[in-house]
């Protein structure tokens, strides 16, 4: 907050790389007084500590995002590797019998048998017509804030669009779906990568270990009887 006293930087701060990014220059090219919205956060040009809690939040978006680069990398890994290890068995003959049976079943095709299929002319367009989540789009911020403008403003998402120019309005809806679509499709990789790491250590933990000393509890309970005077020999 304002006026609160600042901690000391965190060791992987870098501030050449955070006053290289595009929200510092912008926020650079504000005027005294001027306000800066980021993060969820109001940022005041000339307010003390503002521009010190702006680069501090440009920094840990940035860690944010690698972070992120990494689990995306390691679900797509994993999910390379489990499909890999499916095709690998089903060669082998692993597989369930209907898998086995489906890939026995397979005709061979001979190359220059087939012949290419000649598409009708009235193929849509617009691919992304059909699967885009038109609700969805409307309901991000980008698109709301898009939708405020007047006509002949520039409005800026990856490239520049300008308000009421034909086809500007679709092609801010794709580009804002495909950001969407490529979301939702890390996070079911995500998910499924989480899901797996729990499965495997369930199994791992419910294996029978190894070199595990079997005791005999009768002999132990009458041993403990006896300590304890309920037992007499004969």
């Amino acid at each position: 907050m304002p006026g609160s006293r600042m901690r000391e930087r965190p060791k992987d701060f870098d501030e050449e790389l955070v006053k290289r990014a595009p929200t510092f220059k912008k926020w650079e090219a504000l005027k005294n007084g001027e306000k800066m919205r980021y993060f969820s956060r109001e940022f005041i040009k000339g307010r003390e500590n503002d521009e010190e809690r702006i680069m501090r939040r440009i920094m840990i978006a940035r860690r944010n995002n690698i972070r992120d680069h990494e689990m995306v990398k390691k679900a797509r890994a994993s999910k390379k590797q489990k499909v890999n290890k499916e095709n690998s068995d089903k060669f082998l003959g692993k597989g369930s019998k209907n898998e086995i049976d489906q890939v026995s079943s397979e005709p061979l095709i001979v190359p220059g048998s087939i012949k290419k299929r000649k598409f009708p002319c009235s193929v849509p367009t617009n691919p992304y017509t059909a699967e885009m989540d038109e609700q969805a789009v409307q309901e991000t911020r980008s698109y709301k804030a898009w939708t405020a403008l007047e006509n002949g403003q520039v409005f800026t998402y990856n490239h520049k669009y300008i308000k009421g120019k034909e086809g500007h309005d679709w092609l801010l809806k794709k580009n804002i779906w495909r950001r969407i679509k490529y979301r939702r499709k890390t996070k079911r990789m995500v998910c499924d990568m989480m899901k797996d790491a729990v499965t495997n250590a369930i199994e791992a933990s419910h294996a029978p270990a190894a070199d595990v000393m079997i005791v005999d509890k009768t002999s132990v309970e009458t041993e403990v009887q006896k300590r304890k005077g309920y037992v007499t020999e004969i």
